[in-house]
């Protein structure tokens, strides 16, 4: 009976030591249970618990969830330091990334060197289709004159922000791609910002998966029910579809001599690539425009109806950015990018929107590669790396009263646009940082000043517009579903 209670009771000490106690050297933060690691008991929102954590332990932290050990990074000097790091450069190999792909493809999720590569190309083509150049202005100024038409529709009216904002983004990305725009009220395109969205909806959804893979053993149409995961499939297969289409088109119509989009620049490499060093195929370029319009379009278009937002709930920033823009603009030609200097204040109120909207909170999940020493703690292999990006866009070392909406902090005294880069990381930070800043930046300079040249964007009277994010996506910041009072200025 003494020999069963000592082997009892050495069995609960190893298995302390082996499967509940915090292993020596990690960043101090939660730990919890085997499988399940640490499952907080309260009501609190996912943000003001990583705060509160903040608090406790510090710039660095960990939190288990699921089997996935999550560090948090709450310093922008740490987020700068770590993200440039080889070491911690990856993606996680999450569903989320990978797409279900034994090796994650395109150039979001991608890896190694096949994300060298595609980062490489796509940067390359981006910038040959007018990225950050004045080739591409025309297209948008194209795309902000059909913005403007839909607004002053509904002038007079309390409605949503329209539609014709997710087209415009939308038409910008596709022209660079496949060389084509679609028409507001085109069917096809509709159904392609659907797709979007039930896409995004369901995405959550896929993460739990990810971060408690043994759920799953789950029969699968438990799983369906649970995790809609034959809506994400189908959602994927019709974007699969949907992109091998226009493919083909190009490939039946390429001209090597005359290389129109990214879609022909792929085509021309997969004829000469290395398939030893990285895969060149149909799929990887349907996954990385997929990549482009989940990147491009939805970050770009819920920045803009935050700018609307935002601007309509400080009428007074919304006052001076149109006596900015009429006083360059007086004509009320839509800018280009050289008027970027001489229009300083919109400048300014574009970097507070990105600031206070914090579209992606935790930043963009990496993954250690190896063990690694980092700020004194040891960092394991396959622990996920997260920025708190939304905690340091509000962190008082970086910014003088941070929950103030104050455009103003972007200008020196004698009014010029500062570009602030300590505690501003909207498009990432390191290696990984977004490549495609410079059309983001393009496009919601051009839309905001076309937008605001011609209306005044208010609350719908007897009611105040909300800014906060909509709490039914939490992984995101996304502007909430609102009603806006559009006024056309004479």
């Amino acid at each position: 009976m003494i020999t069963e209670v000592i082997l009892g009771i050495l069995l609960v000490i190893l298995l302390w030591k082996a499967c509940l106690k915090k292993p020596a050297g990690l960043p101090p933060g939660r730990w919890g249970l085997p499988l399940v690691g640490y499952i907080p008991l309260t009501s609190k929102s996912m943000e003001d618990q990583l705060l509160d954590l903040n608090k406790e332990h510090g710039d660095i932290y960990i939190w288990r969830m699921g089997t996935q050990v999550m560090v948090f990074l709450h310093s922008y000097e740490m987020c700068k330091e770590a993200f440039a790091r080889q070491e911690f450069t990856h993606r996680p190999d999450w569903s989320f990334f990978t797409l279900n792909e034994k090796v994650a493809l395109g150039v979001g999720g991608s890896n190694g060197s096949q994300w060298h590569t595609n980062r490489r190309f796509t940067l390359r083509q981006l910038k040959d289709q007018g990225m950050g150049k004045s080739i591409l202005v025309s297209g948008i100024h194209e795309q902000a004159e059909m913005l403007i038409g839909k607004l002053r529709e509904q002038a007079g009216k309390c409605e949503a922000v329209p539609y014709a904002v997710r087209v415009a983004v939308v038409n910008v990305i596709w022209h660079m791609v496949a060389g084509m725009t679609y028409g507001v009220d085109d069917p096809k395109l509709k159904e392609f910002v659907e797709l979007m969205d039930e896409f995004n909806e369901y995405s959550f959804y896929n993460a739990i998966l990810d971060v408690f893979p043994w759920l799953k053993i789950i029969p699968d149409f438990i799983k369906n029910r649970l995790f809609f995961l034959d809506k994400i499939n189908n959602a994927d297969t019709k974007f699969m579809n949907y992109f091998y289409e226009v493919i083909e088109e190009h490939r039946t119509s390429l001209d090597p001599d005359n290389p129109r989009d990214l879609i022909d620049g792929y085509l021309l490499e997969m004829e000469g690539a290395d398939q030893e060093e990285v895969v060149r195929s149909k799929k990887d370029l349907a996954i990385l425009i997929l990549d482009l319009f989940f990147a491009g379009s939805e970050t770009t278009s819920s920045t803009l109806t935050f700018a609307m937002y935002y601007l309509a709930a400080f009428p007074e920033a919304q006052r001076k950015l149109q006596e900015e823009i009429d006083r360059v603009l007086p004509g009320g030609d839509l800018p280009t990018l050289e008027d970027r200097a001489r229009l300083p204040y919109l400048e300014a109120v574009i970097h507070e929107v990105l600031r206070m909207s914090s579209l992606v909170p935790g930043g963009v999940q990496h993954c250690a590669t190896r063990d690694t020493q980092f700020a004194g703690y040891t960092i394991p292999k396959g622990s996920i790396i997260n920025s708190a990006a939304a905690s340091i866009h509000f962190d008082p070392r970086y910014w003088d009263q941070p929950e103030k909406f104050l455009p103003e902090r972007w200008l020196s005294e004698d009014g010029k646009f500062c570009t602030k880069r300590e505690g501003f990381l909207p498009f990432g930070v390191g290696k990984r940082v977004c490549l495609g800043e410079s059309l983001a930046r393009m496009e919601i300079f051009i839309f905001i000043a076309a937008v605001f040249r011609n209306f005044t964007i208010s609350s719908p009277p007897g009611s105040l517009v909300d800014v906060t994010p909509n709490p039914d996506q939490p992984m995101f910041h996304i502007p909430r579903k609102q009603d806006i009072y559009v006024t056309e200025r004479k």
